[in-house]
């Protein structure tokens, strides 16, 4: 037979996107009395030998030089809601503060980006964080978000800097992450310091007598900077991780993909979950389980498997949406497994409990996804791989699974995030802000679906429902268990990505997915993920079916220019720069809808009929805006 080689489509533009070359190690020369003159924020990210780079604190004017280059100094460079540079694959990126015209400077931390990308992917810059300069500086991984811990503690003390600048500059709010500048005066005027500042000041905190005649940072205490940095670090996790049903063993290619077996049966699945900015994590997956039945000289498992599609109904299990960070911001490993169960109740349970997040990513369960996402030679330690288990039926399955992490989020720009907490007295807000979504069904015999809706002060989205409908008239706050003031449960749908803010444009893009019974025909919807997902494989011309939950962009513009509710909010899709429908998207509906047609299924089963639909939305009477006193 002709071994096709298929892969999860997830994965499958990042793998084939994979080149790279290596930075040689250099030293810098610089005349020690004489300021630091900078160029642009570094190599061309387009070039094959460039790797480009997001600050996540959004911070213009970071100095960085790159250890294969021994002429040029950098800066970083805020494009739309990032800070930016580029240095070449492999190199070792050293960060300071230093001005033109004086010697003086911080020394901040080098970063091996071999450690965290050692390959370059198109359009894909690596995030280094300020718990990654910390690293540099103190030569230790973060183990704990507390100040015993060196590396953490080095983190809060960058952190309050930039606070501290913040808070000169634009009116920023202290304790709200925003851009901020270091001008060429503001690095100049490092002159007024008696010696360097250097990393072992930032672990005794002698850092902040030694900074006080350029800055004061006694407007930022360290308890506010804290709770800023763990913000930061949690921050990193913001993202939609996927898995694909697809594996292959052929012509030395093993994409393990999310599959696993018990004694008896085999199984697929596939995966969509999000994980929101205080870092919980909702979503479901879809599985098929049971034996294949292959015909004719169809004998490879890993093809044979894909035969589940048309030949058991599809399973959905949700998502524990209590855990909370299950991936550990500290050690990209999973640190408390990530459980589903078909209802809250249920005595069954998938756990995905082991695996490492690679290269900023992938979790990959076979040698060969390794291999292809480090460039390793190779095989690392088995407490790498991505392993789960499933009991069910007096059955157990194990298996291993490939999770691809896209789409990070970013801070939220003031200008449109307006919280209690991003603005000074006498401004106003809008945020929490209360709406109510209204789904409509490509089928038009469905009913159109209300759903309530909350976005926090924090940037993530809970349920607003009554007791009786998915929607409320009512404004209510919740608890820590989620319940509302008049003790209705509330449950975690989603969160933000970003903010964007211009003249005639002022929105801020939605994640969700709702996985929960509750929804009634609405449960499985994905709102927003900007993901495409495959779910049929290859045809006999190499085409992949997919389908896409497309991006969600929630337009405030009337909001917040009008400061009254009296012309609304709208909701929009986009396709590149242009605006379309907002549109949600159901894979276990689709998945039905395949095995409902492959078996001729009449009528069709209402879940095939939820497979995708249009977003409208409004505001309830109950919200207002309000006034910060």
């Amino acid at each position: 037979m002709n071994n096709k080689i298929f892969l999860p489509f997830a994965l499958s533009s990042f793998m084939l996107a994979m080149s790279g070359c290596g930075g040689e190690s250099a030293t810098i020369h610089e005349d020690p009395n004489t300021g630091v003159k900078t160029s642009t924020n570094g190599c061309d990210a387009s070039s094959d030998s460039c790797l480009g780079f997001v600050v996540t604190y959004p911070v213009e004017g970071l100095n960085f030089d790159c250890s294969s280059d021994t002429k040029n100094h950098f800066i970083t460079q805020l494009e739309g809601n990032i800070a930016t540079g580029g240095c070449a694959v492999g190199d070792k990126v050293s960060f300071y503060i230093q001005g033109q015209d004086s010697s003086r400077k911080i020394e901040l931390g080098t970063v091996d980006l071999k450690q965290i990308s050692p390959l370059k992917v198109a359009s894909q810059p690596v995030q280094i964080s300020l718990l990654d300069i910390a690293k540099g500086m103190t030569g230790k991984d973060a183990v704990a978000m507390d100040l015993t811990d060196p590396t953490f503690k080095t983190m809060v003390g960058i952190t309050r800097i930039f606070q501290a600048v913040g808070l000169s500059q634009n009116g920023h709010v202290l304790g709200d992450v925003q851009p901020i500048e270091l001008t060429a005066k503001l690095k100049n005027d490092l002159e007024k310091l008696s010696a360097n500042v250097t990393a072992s000041e930032f672990i005794d905190g002698r850092y902040v007598s030694s900074i006080a005649p350029w800055l004061n940072l006694g407007t930022v205490s360290e308890s506010v900077a804290e709770n800023v940095a763990e913000q930061m670090v949690l921050l990193k996790n913001v993202n939609i991780y996927s898995a694909n049903f697809l594996a292959v063993s052929a012509l030395n290619v093993d994409v393990g993909g999310f599959h696993g077996k018990s004694q008896n049966q085999e199984s697929i699945a596939n995966m969509y979950v999000l994980t929101t900015r205080q870092g919980y994590t909702t979503g479901y997956t879809v599985q098929w389980k049971g034996k294949p039945l292959t015909t004719g000289s169809q004998v490879i498992s890993s093809i044979g498997r894909i035969n589940l599609l048309t030949q058991v109904p599809p399973i959905k299990l949700n998502a524990n949406d209590g855990v909370k960070n299950w991936i550990s911001p500290l050690s990209n490993s999973i640190s408390t497994p990530l459980s589903f169960k078909t209802t809250s109740t249920a005595s069954d349970q998938l756990d995905i409990y082991q695996g490492t997040i690679l290269s900023q990513k992938a979790i990959v369960g076979t040698e060969y996804m390794y291999k292809q996402v480090t460039g390793s030679s190779t095989a690392p330690a088995n407490n790498v791989y991505g392993q789960w288990r499933q009991s069910i039926d007096n059955e157990n399955f194990t298996g291993s699974i490939d999770v691809y992490q896209s789409n990070p989020a970013t801070y939220l720009d003031r200008a449109v995030f307006k919280t209690i907490n991003t603005v000074n007295n006498g401004e106003n807000y809008i945020f929490p802000l209360y709406a109510t979504l209204e789904f409509s069904f490509q089928d038009p015999a469905m009913p159109v679906q209300k759903v309530g809706i909350v976005i926090d002060e924090f940037g993530d989205i809970r349920t607003n429902r009554s007791a009786t409908s998915l929607a409320s008239d009512q404004c209510l706050t919740v608890n820590a268990n989620m319940q509302d003031s008049n003790g209705v449960q509330q449950y975690r749908i989603g969160t933000t990505g970003a903010a964007n803010q211009s003249s005639n444009d002022k929105s801020i893009t939605l994640r969700m997915i709702l996985a929960n019974s509750i929804f009634g025909p609405l449960d499985g919807a994905l709102i927003g993920l900007n993901e495409s997902f495959m779910y049929l494989p290859q045809d006999n011309q190499g085409n992949v079916s997919n389908l896409s939950s497309g991006g969600v962009r929630l337009n405030l513009q009337n909001l917040i220019s009008s400061n009254t509710t009296a012309s609304g909010i709208n909701i929009t899709g986009w396709d590149g720069a242009a605006s379309k429908d907002a549109e949600w998207l159901n894979m276990h509906a689709v998945a039905q809808s395949i095995y409902d047609t492959a078996n001729k299924v009449t009528p069709q089963s209402e879940l095939a009929k939820r497979q995708q639909g249009k977003i409208n939305i409004s505001l309830p009477t109950c919200y207002s805006i309000k006034t910060k006193t």
